[in-house]
Formats: structure tokens, sequence, C-alpha cells
């Protein structure tokens, strides 16, 4: 298993993974698959250039199976700082602790260019992707009652921070 970062020529390996994720689960995305499906691939491309978005990719030989972004803001104030965003490991590769090994190389590449902290949030019906996030040093600071609705369902969303000069 190979992480490393996407750039430009990816993107229709990215795109491809990510249409995967929101078919194969729909539960742990905001977005949903018809909200994605036709985005134009030059808009993937566009993500991939941007410096304040980095994409990590875990391939099993040329396959994309796992994706990791993080966005940093662009006001000065919040540099210091990067959302994570977008975690997903196709369902065939899950269990091999591909999830740990992107987001443990993404807090690396973030320590690396000078990030102090990440965020992310979950939704807190999703104890896995929980579990794996505190195990990794990240802690809850927040919680917001109904953040998302599905149908006439309505779930709590976590937001967590990690100190990346915490070890």
């Amino acid at each position: 298993m190979q992480i490393r970062r996407l750039s430009k020529p990816d993107a229709p390996l990215l795109q491809e993974c990510r249409l995967a994720g929101l078919s194969e689960s729909p539960e742990a995305f905001l977005a949903t698959y018809a909200d994605i499906v036709g985005t134009p691939l030059a808009d993937v491309e566009r993500d991939l250039e941007d410096p304040n978005i980095l994409y990590l990719g875990a391939f099993d030989h040329s396959n994309l199976v796992g994706m990791i972004r993080f966005v940093r803001p662009d006001r000065r104030s919040r540099r210091h700082t990067a959302e994570v965003r977008s975690v997903y490991v196709r369902a065939s590769h899950r269990g091999k602790g591909i999830a740990r090994r992107l987001l443990s190389q993404l807090m690396e590449e973030s320590r690396q260019i000078g990030l102090e902290s990440l965020t992310l949030s979950v939704l807190a019906n999703n104890g896995p992707a929980r579990h794996l996030y505190e195990t990794l040093g990240f802690s809850v600071h927040g919680r917001e009652p109904k953040a998302i609705k599905k149908g006439n369902e309505y779930i709590d969303q976590l937001l967590l921070w990690r100190d990346l000069a915490a070890s």
C-alpha cells in the first residue's frame, strides 16, 4: 500500500473514488452522489492544484482505494490550522489500517508545512470514525445538535481538534 500526495494527473481517479464513496457510504458524507456526479473534471483538477488544499491517496498497486484531504483557510489569522475533510476508504479495503495511515501521514505533512492544529467534524453516530480520530489524539471540543437532516432524521455533528505540537 502506497500513500502519496495526489496531483492533477490523478483527477480522474480521485473523481471516481469520491463518487464510489458517496455511492457506497452515503451516510458518512454531507454531500450526496447527486451533488457531485456532475462536477466537471476541471474543478477536481483545480482543487488538486490549489495550494490551500492537500489530498493524499492510498494506492493498492494503481488503484486508488482511499483518500483524505485538508483545506487551509485563506485568512492570515487562520493559516496555522486546517480542516480535515473527505476521509474515505473503499469497503473492500477497510479494516486494514488505511484510514489511520492516511490521517497519520496527513498530520505529519501538516507539521512539515508549519500547521499547528487540525480540526474535523464527524457525525455523532459514526462510532468507528470517532474512535479512529480519538486514538490519533483528536478531542471533541463541541457538538452541533441537529446539524444534519436526512429525511426526517436529525444527526448531531461532533467537532474535533488536534494539537500538532503534541506527540
